[in-house]
């Protein structure tokens, strides 16, 4: 029996030119949980992480924090299938304004609510997105996105190398995509699991022979009590 330990990655630079960034709170939830799983006993025969900037330096933060072996460390599996969708894309195909951060962010200033303005924009955007209607349109489908969580998780499963423990360092999208699924979630409910998860937190899957089985769902105990300052969810 295997469990998988997937992490969203800390609190990036949201509405800034380069998003894929961690801010300096980002850093800071990435060691916490990294103290935080050291304190625990958790340690990690083998770890995975996406190809973007905010995976990598979540990975570093955490893994340091705990303490990890060198040698884990130098041999993460660096696999571009556990990269987040292009959001950017998804965006600005429901409206070419939204092709930058700048553009999402003037269209939000004309409201009096701009937090429930950019969730509306978000959901239709990403609605449209997953209807498959315009497919073509998009530089990756969502059923191509889909498949491409399918590899990302069967890669791990293929070269567990028997391990125990095993982080993968992610993004929101991929981990709500496998939780939707092995809960047997509609699609269209899925960005309202994606809404809740926390920067840096936790989804444990368990593998064994009978297959996937979620363990636990967005676990940032981490952060509760006198650090729920670092609760984040961008």
């Amino acid at each position: 029996m295997t469990c998988i330990y997937l992490i969203r990655h800390g609190q990036a630079s949201f509405g800034k030119d380069d998003y894929d960034c961690l801010s300096s709170l980002g850093e800071q939830q990435a060691t916490h949980l990294g103290a935080d799983l050291k304190r625990r006993g958790v340690r990690f025969d083998k770890v995975f992480r996406g190809s973007m900037l905010r995976h990598q330096q979540t990975a570093k933060g955490c893994l340091h924090a705990m303490g990890a072996d060198e040698s884990i460390i130098e041999n993460t599996i660096v696999d571009a299938n556990w990269n987040e969708y292009d959001h950017q894309d998804i965006l600005a195909q429901l409206n070419p304004g939204f092709a930058t951060p700048a553009g999402v962010k003037q269209h939000l200033m004309q409201h009096k609510n701009p937090n429930m303005a950019l969730q509306n924009v978000i959901e239709e955007a990403f609605s449209r997105w997953m209807s498959n209607d315009f497919a073509q349109q998009y530089t990756e489908s969502w059923m191509a996105y889909q498949n491409r969580i399918e590899l990302a998780i069967q890669n791990v499963i293929d070269h567990n190398e028997d391990a125990k423990h095993i982080a993968v360092f992610s993004s929101g999208g991929p981990i709500a995509v496998l939780s939707q699924t092995l809960l047997n979630i509609p699609a269209s409910n899925l960005m309202k699991v994606n809404w809740t998860l926390v920067n840096a937190g936790v989804t444990k899957i368990i593998h064994s022979k009978k297959g996937l089985v979620l363990s636990s769902l967005n676990d940032h105990s981490a952060f509760e009590g006198n650090h729920r300052h670092l609760i984040t969810y961008k």
